[in-house]
């Protein structure tokens, strides 16, 4: 028994027996021989105890894990010969019944892959049997054994869950759950391995959201500082400036990369709804840096004509001149006179 188990408190055992009490079995066997726990009241009498006990015979968690079928049967044996009940004896008929009912219960959870309430069922069936220890020393053992042996089955079921996990975040808590069901079943090994996989993994994970975040402001900001940039006549209207317009196409450039880059990494972690939101800023992002480049184009192009126009003129002035110079120089030649033909 560890030192968790042993620090804990009668009267907390008590508490659990009382809630689990309520779950005792009215009956029944399935057509598969398996028994579950139907609601009573709580066993007084040493009779009742001997019908509980009694109608819990086929559960399928007691087939699986014989143990607690030992234990079972050597409760109906012995509250078939005891009689009158005393302190003692109902304490530790109570036990018995706490810890085999949270075992039952355990069992359920993890069949139905509620592993986080299998780890919690099972932690009660650890106080209940750490409350038996106190009066039956054998059963304890008996039941420990099969609840050890129930971590371990529950650590490789959750490891094998945790491989196959698509979103990251689930991920991290099976693995974290991996290294508990380990750590339970007395394997340090594995639970330190898991331990460190969830550890790396919630790092990564940390940073990538963190990325995420950041590329979001980043998109943000830029929108908010590009309100009219979802249309071309916007994105060119929208400053006087028409650096300040390549410079915002620059910042679209950006802050669409970004946002890509993240949408990514939010699929990859298998988060459907931040991936949908990045998504979205991202086609709000390239709308606007769609807008800026044919703004920006616009403006070379008006540029290139202006600068065209004003080449052209200069050239027919240039043109202009060397025809006038050259006129002149033509009459300059024939007013000189024969000697000059």
């Amino acid at each position: 028994m560890t030192e968790t188990r042993t620090t804990r408190t009668r009267t907390a055992r008590t508490a659990v027996a009382c809630a689990l009490a309520a779950l005792l079995v009215l009956a029944t066997v399935a057509a598969g021989g398996a028994g579950t726990a139907a609601a009573q009241e709580e066993p007084e009498t040493a009779n009742e105890y001997f019908e509980t006990f009694r109608a819990m015979e086929g559960t399928e968690a007691y087939q699986e894990y014989e143990e607690f079928e030992t234990i079972r049967t050597f409760a109906v044996s012995r509250a078939q010969e005891v009689g009158t009940l005393d302190d003692d004896d109902r304490a530790e008929f109570a036990a018995v019944l706490d810890a085999m009912v949270a075992f039952e219960q355990a069992y359920e959870r993890s069949a139905a892959g509620e592993y986080e309430e299998s780890l919690a069922a099972a932690e009660d069936a650890e106080a209940a049997i750490d409350e038996l220890e106190s009066y039956e020393e054998t059963q304890a053992t008996l039941a420990d054994l099969a609840l050890t042996r129930f971590y371990a089955t529950l650590g490789d079921g959750l490891r094998d869950q945790a491989s196959s996990a698509e979103r990251t975040p689930a991920r991290i808590e099976l693995l974290s759950m991996t290294a508990t069901a380990y750590e339970r079943a007395n394997r340090p090994n594995e639970a330190a391995e898991f331990n460190l996989q969830a550890e790396q993994l919630s790092a990564e994970y940390g940073a990538a959201v963190e990325r995420m975040d950041n590329a979001e402001a980043t998109a943000g900001s830029f929108l908010d500082q590009c309100l009219d940039c979802g249309t071309v006549a916007g994105a060119v209207g929208g400053s006087t400036n028409p650096v300040r317009t390549f410079e915002r196409y620059q910042s679209s450039q950006e802050a669409f990369s970004e946002v890509q880059s993240v949408q990514a990494e939010a699929s990859d972690n298998g988060l459907d709804d931040r991936t949908a939101e990045l998504s979205a800023l991202a086609s709000d992002v390239g709308d606007a840096r769609l807008s800026l480049a044919v703004a920006s184009v616009s403006i070379l192009v008006g540029y290139g004509l202006v600068v065209g126009l004003l080449g052209t003129a200069l050239l027919g002035r240039i043109f202009l001149w060397r025809r006038t110079y050259d006129m002149a120089q033509i009459g300059s030649v024939v007013s000189g006179g024969d000697g000059d033909v």
